[in-house]
This record gives structure tokens, sequence and C-alpha cells, in this order.
């Protein structure tokens, strides 16, 4: 993270040499969408949308259901041969958050998972029309930024947030 300057969006090999990355990089790296709705369009999820999102995708309502854990739970369910409708929505909500939460825009909360893509959750058939690669390129500099920002404040052991395997593609 030390090499990467998110103002400039590029990684610093020496001084003559700069990669400009973008959200195109990550869509080229990890395949998820780089154009669309932007997942911060509507601000902060309301308390509706998270209890829609913990009740009917992640099995149950309350603090305890918003958890990287029960969402690996949908996903590791055993489904059958065939999924439902409701089945298939929940499946899709959970993997988005399972996989936001340890790979692609991971916090530094244990098993609890950032609610601030949850508006972009809350109708499973729309996932897909946002732009995915701009929220985790952003999460990213933020990360870079705080990090930087904790070493120059001499904080012992800053956590690493962001998805730190995209600056190691």
């Amino acid at each position: 993270m030390s090499k990467a300057d998110p103002l400039s969006q590029t990684i610093i090999i020496n001084e003559s040499c700069r990669i400009k990355y973008s959200k195109e990089d990550v869509y080229r790296i990890f395949g998820i969408p780089c154009s669309g709705r932007s997942v911060y369009e509507n601000g902060i999820p309301s308390k509706e949308v998270l209890s829609k999102v913990m009740s009917l995708y992640l099995g149950g309502d309350g603090k305890q259901q918003r958890s990287i854990k029960v969402a690996q739970g949908v996903i590791e369910r055993d489904y059958g041969s065939v999924m439902t409708a409701q089945q298939q929505d929940s499946f899709k909500v959970a993997f988005v958050i399972y996989v936001m939460s340890t790979l692609l825009a991971p916090g530094a909360k244990y098993d609890c998972p950032s609610v601030d893509y949850w508006n972009a959750i809350g109708v499973p058939s729309d996932i897909d029309k946002y732009d995915w690669a701009e929220y985790v390129i952003r999460k990213l500099f933020d990360a870079v930024l705080k990090v930087k920002s904790d070493l120059k404040g001499n904080v012992k052991g800053p956590l690493i947030t962001g998805c730190t395997l995209f600056l190691q593609g």
C-alpha cells in the first residue's frame, strides 16, 4: 500500500516508472461490472432496506443476521437439485455480501460486513446493473489513504482494509 497513490491512481514502482490503475483494471482482473448505476447513488441504506436484506435473504431480522458467517451459511446450504426463485435471490445476495466482505472490499470489523452497498443488493435481479468495480476501487483508495494517515500518526498496527490483492496483481 505504501507504493499506491490514490490521488493519481498509480502504483509507484520507482521514480521513473508508475503504473496507472482504474476501475476498468478491477473489471479485467475480477470480471465484475465497471459500468452502470453507482453503488453509492442512493446513499446509506435505510433501516427498512437493512431489515429487508436480513429477513428476506439472510434468514432473519436482527444484528446477529448481519454477519459474514450467516452469508457464508446461505452460500454453503444444501439446496437439493433445484433452487426456488427465493433461494436463488438469497444466494445472490449472500454471495455479494461474502465476496465483498472477504475479498473485494473487506472491512476492519470481524464478521461484520459493511452495509454501505446494501441498497444495491436489495433487488437481487438488479445486482448486475451496478458499477461494482467503482465501489471496489473507491474502497481501496479510502483504505490506502487511511493506512498512510495511520502510519504518519504513529498508529501501532493500523488495520488494512480494501482489496489489497488488487495491488498485488
